[in-house]
């Protein structure tokens, strides 16, 4: 069995999909692999500057609601990892932060050469990029 240093973790972005979904259902299997912690994480934007400009403003969300769709969000990919997971294993985060930049735990521009398969998503495209450790992405497939 090989043990993961103290204090590995996985982070995991969560958004509702059924990747999302995926995702967290791989990371507590791996986390119970590793004897890691699991982190999962919600990230809503609020800045209208990052909107795109053809969304009707009738239909975006005030700051407050967003918040609310992202910890529920986050409240049900938490209940879903705790059927598999400890509780001291997991934790939970809600951030107001373009979700590149929350996944990543960094504010630094992406590099230029190179580009990741199109069918990788805006988020995770960029945490390809530019992560310091291993990314791994999942379909909403995985079993």
């Amino acid at each position: 069995m090989t043990h993961s240093p103290a204090g590995s973790r996985i982070v995991v972005g969560v958004d509702g999909s059924a990747a999302s979904d995926a995702a967290v259902r791989w990371a507590v299997r791996e986390a119970r692999l590793r004897h890691a912690t699991v982190h999962l994480v919600s990230a809503y934007h609020t800045d209208s500057r990052q909107r795109a400009h053809y969304v009707p403003p009738s239909s975006r969300m005030t700051a407050q609601e967003e918040r609310c769709a992202a910890e529920a969000l986050v409240a049900a990919a938490t209940e879903l990892a705790r059927r598999y997971l400890p509780p001291e294993q997991l934790t939970a985060e809600v951030a107001n932060e373009p979700p590149a930049r929350v996944l990543l735990g960094t504010t630094r521009p992406a590099p230029q050469p190179g580009q990741p398969p199109q069918a990788i998503g805006p988020v995770a495209r960029p945490c390809v990029r530019q992560a310091h450790c291993p990314v791994v992405v999942v379909s909403p497939d995985d079993r």
